[in-house]
């Protein structure tokens, strides 16, 4: 698989980068550059990439703010020098935020990360009785979780998880060194992880409680990432941590 890609970023050093990476991998072609927003906007009105690498920080209008005026976007990998955005992001469904400066090694990883979104969105909605995408084991004595992605297997230990995030009607499990995407909805998980492990601190996020940093406001920090706490789930995260 193939993705066709378009760069957005008003610096044209970050275009470069882009496009050397690319030409070293066979999963990406680069089909377009865009050096502002509106140039974009223009782009997508002829042409439907698969995949945008998207700067945050541009002239007259932001990143996110053109990501939110796109009515069906498509894989967005945002590619700032700014952390601060990167909740805001996610909430916004993005494969993967890249710092710069990034490595290749880690512009790989995040390009795979698109490819692998790419094959899930385009593999059909099983029925609810059809062969369900994951097996969880909701004995709260079993240690791991059977997940379906990507025409495989994985079984994930809980010890291994970091937090849940919802993206639809796909969930993204994020470990210390890897993503895994199912489909299926974060409500289901929400039922079958042992609830003395998880709990859902907002309508996009469940945590491992074990592997809570820090709680301050309406934030927990993570592996050192922030992700907000929802007002709705705020008292009952309080009452599990005894808060």
């Amino acid at each position: 698989m193939k993705l066709k890609c378009l760069i957005v970023d008003d610096e044209p050093l970050a275009h470069e980068v882009i496009a050397n990476f690319a030409t070293s991998l066979q999963s990406i072609e680069v089909i377009g550059n865009c050096y502002n927003a509106f140039e974009a906007i223009d782009f997508l009105n002829e042409t439907t990439p698969d995949l945008i690498f998207l700067d945050i920080n541009m002239p007259k209008l932001k990143g996110l703010q053109f990501l939110r005026t796109i009515a069906n976007p498509p894989l967005i990998i945002v590619t700032t020098a700014y952390q601060e955005y990167a909740i805001e992001s996610f909430e916004l469904e993005v494969c993967d935020y890249l710092l710069k400066p990034y490595s290749f090694e880690r512009f790989i990883k995040a390009v795979n990360r698109a490819v692998e979104f790419k094959k899930m969105k385009e593999q059909p909605t099983p029925s609810p009785a059809a062969t369900p995408p994951v097996f969880a084991q909701t004995n709260t004595t079993q240690e791991s979780i059977f997940l379906k992605s990507d025409k495989k297997v994985y079984q994930v230990y809980y010890q291994d998880i970091l937090y849940l995030e919802s993206l639809g009607s796909y969930v993204k499990f994020h470990l210390a060194d890897q993503v895994i995407i199912t489909l299926e909805r974060l409500s289901s998980y929400e039922k079958s992880l042992p609830q003395s492990l998880f709990v859902r601190v907002h309508k996009s996020y469940i945590v491992n409680i074990k592997k809570v940093q820090v709680i301050e406001g309406n934030m927990v920090k993570i592996n050192q990432l922030e992700l907000p706490i929802g007002s709705v789930y705020k008292s009952n995260l309080k009452k599990i941590i005894g808060g």
